[in-house]
């Protein structure tokens, strides 16, 4: 094995060798972690929609729902804002989609 392409082979010691080969599957996996894409429009959409049906409580904690909800669904939420998910809520109640459960669009 030694000496069959590069000659800095020879140099170094067997055991130090052997450490780094063993060592570098780990520092890989340590580099580079799953990244998570931000929702769509319409991906976000369906997720508001699914939270307005699975959640009860104050309309407070509902932007943290479905924060929860899109990190579950493989979605970053670093680039929701908590007043996009509102929009998106108040789109989907005046459109029909969904009742506004959470009584807070007017008219």
């Amino acid at each position: 094995m030694r000496g069959e392409g590069d000659p800095l082979l020879d140099i170094v010691p067997e055991d130090a060798l052997r450490e780094a080969l063993e060592d570098e599957p780990k520092r890989r996996g340590r580099r580079r972690g799953r990244r998570l894409r931000p929702p769509t429009r319409g991906e976000l959409a369906r997720v508001v929609a699914e939270a307005v049906a699975l959640y009860y409580g104050h309309p407070d904690g509902f932007p943290d729902f479905v924060y929860e909800l899109l990190e579950s669904r493989g979605f970053s939420p670093r680039r929701v804002t908590v007043k996009r998910i509102w929009a998106t809520y108040e789109e989907l109640v005046r459109r029909g989609v969904v009742g506004d459960r959470l009584g807070v669009v007017e008219g």
